[in-house]
């Protein structure tokens, strides 16, 4: 991820995007698949609305129906996101309580901050860093843990 300043989050959000050239009276494309609420349509540089100008089409989660034909010469642009449900994200942890299992943002009544007990990814702690952990922590075998001088690390 260029430009990411500090560790690279994960799971990581992506997205896909089809353009496709339309003909004359055409109304359904069928693109690679997307998930409901997580795709934007474009027709000739400019966004369209689901339920007013497309809708989903097939039933099948790939098609985009048009509420009219198109043009020859129009063309359609589709950007397709993949959903990344943080309630089940690995990684960064996660907080659990009185919504039961919650992504990284707590409420309250969310108490407890879980995380995963071995540490899979190289991690510095740098000299202007305090870190905290919940024990017991192991570290994955060909992974480094390094704590810089200044740097504090604590696991109780």
């Amino acid at each position: 991820m260029a430009g990411y300043v500090g560790n690279v989050p994960v799971p990581q959000s992506t997205q896909s995007r089809q353009t496709f050239n339309l003909s004359a009276g055409q109304v359904t494309v069928n693109t690679i698949g997307y998930t409901n609420g997580f795709v934007d349509v474009w027709m000739n540089g400019s966004k369209i609305l689901e339920g007013v100008d497309w809708n989903v089409g097939g039933g099948n989660g790939s098609d985009i129906v048009l509420a009219s034909g198109a043009a020859a010469g129009d063309f359609l642009e589709v950007l397709i996101f993949t959903a990344v449900d943080l309630s089940t994200a690995v990684g960064g942890g996660r907080y659990k309580g009185e919504r039961g299992t919650n992504g990284p943002a707590a409420a309250a009544g969310d108490i407890f901050r879980v995380h995963e007990q071995t540490l899979n990814t190289n991690v510095t702690i740098d000299a202007t860093e305090n870190a905290l952990a919940s024990g017991p922590v192991a570290v994955a075998t060909g992974v480094t843990l390094t704590i810089t001088t200044g740097g504090n690390l604590s696991i109780v």
